[in-house]
């Protein structure tokens, strides 16, 4: 891509709000399709399935406001850029529930999108650059987001917080894509209890 053109900054962009407003985490599985932007100037994810034609099923995480952040990192080493992705947020109230989602990911290899206050919604753990080349196999691009921290507990004062604190990390060799769709497809559908969600 040839640097041909400058960047302007909109009134907008002078609005836009920090914080995350919501996130989604699902388990990659062997037959995720996911389809990344081709037209020239994008840097986007068009569809996340979790096979031809089904929608994919994500996990809703609801924490405590103004808690998640989203960071970006990157070094470049010997000509390789890499870019470090991570997502942290506030859990209130330490309790078995929570424990029990900390368990069920601590293995897993992950995707998540992160939903910024402005509407934006950036996915970490998929990457275009550097997948694995195998038809079919996104899976096992070695992208995918993990567990890379938890902090917690109970404080000593009452006045203390009570809680846990996630930190997913993503290492990939690209700034993470927006996930953003085009009719017919919906995006980011979040179903009535507010506690699962599909992309198509």
């Amino acid at each position: 891509m040839a640097i041909d053109t400058g960047l302007a900054i909109t009134c907008a962009d002078l609005q836009a709000t920090g914080g995350i407003k919501r996130i989604l985490i699902r388990a990659w599985t062997d037959t995720d399709i996911v389809a990344y932007g081709t037209t020239p100037a994008t840097h986007t994810i068009t569809s996340i399935l979790s096979a031809t034609g089904v929608d994919a099923d994500w996990g809703v995480y609801e924490f405590k406001n103004e808690t998640p952040a989203l960071t970006i990192s990157a070094t470049k080493e010997m000509g390789s850029t890499a870019f470090e992705c991570g997502l942290s947020f506030f859990l209130p109230k330490l309790e078995y529930l929570k424990f029990n989602l900390i368990e069920s990911i601590t293995n897993s290899c992950l995707m998540v999108i992160a939903v910024d206050t402005n509407d934006n919604a950036f996915v970490l753990g998929a990457s275009e650059k550097y997948e694995n080349e195998a038809t079919g196999k996104q899976s096992r691009s070695q992208t995918f987001a993990q567990l890379a921290t938890v902090e917690g507990g109970t404080g000593a004062a009452y006045s203390d917080e009570s809680g846990i604190t996630i930190s997913l990390m993503a290492r990939q060799f690209e700034m993470p894509r927006q996930y953003v769709v085009t009719a017919p497809a919906v995006g980011i559908t979040v179903a009535a209890d507010g506690l699962t969600a599909t992309t198509d």
